[in-house]
């Protein structure tokens, strides 16, 4: 397992948030998607939104990404833990599941779960 990294999430301002984190942070925008450019099948009105976005500044890792059904009332913060070992991976999403709620069953190399105390695991072996 590799260093954990904080995944936020946004109700359609992840591309403004981002830009701004890594000016604030003197870091850099490394990965903005669309939801248009992802392998997800989307209607057009969600197209610009972003389905993956990643700045790097120092050591500090942050990813992000737009959901258009959060609400704005609270952050959402996950946990992003790329993994070397998809055993250990699966070992992980395993153990987190206990009394937990899967969110997206391992398909391929990403898996997310909620563990029982509401935290949000993303767990991958595709970095």
């Amino acid at each position: 397992m590799n260093q954990a990294i904080p995944y936020l999430t946004f109700p359609g301002t992840c591309r403004e948030a981002m830009s701004f984190y890594a000016d604030a942070l003197d870091g850099e925008v490394t990965t903005m998607t669309t939801l248009a450019d992802s392998p997800l099948d989307v209607p057009p009105e969600a197209a610009a939104l972003i389905f993956n976005a990643e700045v790097r500044a120092g050591d500090l890792v942050l990813k992000a990404s737009d959901n258009p059904e959060h609400d704005g009332s609270v952050s959402s913060i996950s946990l992003f833990v790329p993994f070397d070992d998809a055993a250990e991976r699966d070992s992980l999403f395993d153990k987190l599941s206990v009394d937990g709620m899967v969110l997206f069953p391992i398909d391929g190399p990403f898996g997310m779960v909620e563990d029982q105390f509401g935290t949000r695991w993303m767990l991958t072996t595709d970095g």
